[in-house]
């Protein structure tokens, strides 16, 4: 059974909404409250400089506006994951970002983070999973 048939035989059980709703709600809240966290004048920890983490989340911080479009950006892209107008196009924009929180959290040896992290990143492809055959034609897949 191919791919996109499978997820559409998924998709038939409701379970597999709940989930998909869950999922969403979840990266959404998730994503809103992390990109509070980096606002103007808000650090994301406290944890001191002395430590690698406390150092990249104080280099982060102190590039300022940059660290503020990170949070600008989780912040568009949570609300964006609990709307329904762009749930085709969020998941892919979320890609990047949650690959990207899960390899620092890897590589700065979070102790406990990367499973959260790992699990943030099944959730995106769980999404981009859910929308595959939107996708069919970017990837030129069979369906």
């Amino acid at each position: 059974m191919k791919l996109v048939q499978l997820v559409t035989k998924i998709k038939t059980y409701k379970i597999s909404h709940w989930l998909y709703w869950f999922t969403k709600v979840m990266l959404g809240i998730g994503f809103i409250i992390s990109g509070i966290r980096k606002m103007p004048g808000v650090k994301f920890t406290t944890i001191p400089i002395e430590n690698p983490i406390g150092l990249f989340f104080e280099g982060m911080y102190q590039t300022g506006f940059y660290w503020n479009f990170i949070g600008y950006y989780q912040i568009l892209i949570g609300l964006a994951l609990m709307t329904p107008w762009w749930q085709r196009l969020t998941p892919i924009l979320l890609l990047p970002v949650s690959v990207n929180i899960f390899l620092v959290s890897v590589s700065l040896e979070m102790r406990g983070t990367p499973i959260i992290t790992a699990l943030m990143l099944l959730g995106n492809l769980f999404l981009l999973t859910w929308h595959l055959k939107y996708y069919t034609p970017i990837f030129k897949l069979k369906k």
